[in-house]
């Protein structure tokens, strides 16, 4: 019998990451962008404010004959609290062991969590709406709409809360998200009905600006500082890492540290979509 530990996705190492940076430096535990009105400044103190809003249009855009929500992503389990604080009946689907403990943790014996990839996990139960919060942009698509319709009650819901790739702009400087033409192409070949769709791309933003910031202002003088202490006492050590892992690092470099974490870029290259479909 093998003994060999399965791979540890870079994905979820990310996720992981991001909650710790955000319960430490932003005193937030959720994972996803903020919505900034026009009256809220954009600041590092104001960021838990801005994902405050984000979930709230969730809750806003939720049907009034749903009662089951089936969380896909999860996150560390701050909106599925916040939907069984409305007395939604809620169960999670998370890739991450790290996150879905998270979410046991916080929300013992009222969610069920499903470990595992959403588009391969068994779940026995149907739900009125299919949630994914910062969730679609990881999933095969196709997949995960065949699952969609599996889980989900007749006249069920599916509600997507993510930002896409604009294929029109070119390459984006700017990781992650579907684009934007081909994946709608994809779910108008499945018998989902589309009953709204909200482009908050202008409203989003602004996390971006502050994700640049912090990353200028934090994380790369960190690396450097810890880079220059591992190059005095491991030069050689250093000098094979930087040879076996130049491709990673230079599009590393090139995604977080080139000054291109703005709102204007992420404006140009994404688009941030709330979209409810009807099953």
């Amino acid at each position: 019998m093998s003994l060999r530990k399965e791979k540890i996705r870079s994905k979820d190492t990310g996720l992981e990451l991001g909650l710790l940076i955000a319960q430490y430096f932003f005193d937030t535990e959720h994972l996803h962008y903020g919505i900034w009105p026009k009256d809220l400044d954009v600041k590092p103190i104001n960021i838990k404010k801005a994902q405050e809003n984000h979930s709230q249009f969730i809750l806003d855009t939720i049907p009034e004959n749903v009662k089951s929500i089936l969380d896909v992503g999860g996150g560390s389990g701050g909106l599925a609290q916040k939907l069984t604080n409305q007395n939604y009946q809620v169960d999670c689907v998370s890739p991450s062991e790290y996150l879905a403990d998270e979410i046991e943790k916080k929300l013992a014996g009222k969610v069920n969590v499903y470990h595992g990839k959403f588009e391969d996990v068994s779940i026995p139960k149907k739900y009125d709406l299919v949630l994914f919060s910062e969730s679609f942009q990881y999933m095969r698509i196709r997949h995960a709409l065949k699952k969609v319709l599996q889980v989900t009650k007749p006249n069920g819901h599916m509600l997507i809360f993510d930002y896409f790739t604009l294929e029109s702009a070119g390459k984006s400087p700017i990781g992650g998200g579907h684009k934007w033409e081909t994946s709608q192409k994809i779910i108008s070949e499945f018998p989902f009905e589309l009953i709204s769709d909200q482009d908050l791309s202008k409203e989003a933003a602004p996390t971006q600006a502050l994700l640049g910031q912090f990353a200028d202002q934090v994380a790369d003088p960190g690396r450097k500082i810890l880079g220059e202490y591992l190059e005095s006492h491991y030069p050689k050590l250093m000098k094979f890492l930087k040879w076996k892992l130049s491709k990673k690092i230079e599009k590393i470099e090139k995604e977080y540290f080139s000054g291109i974490q703005s709102a204007e870029t992420f404006i140009k290259h994404k688009t941030y979509r709330l979209l409810l479909y009807r099953t």
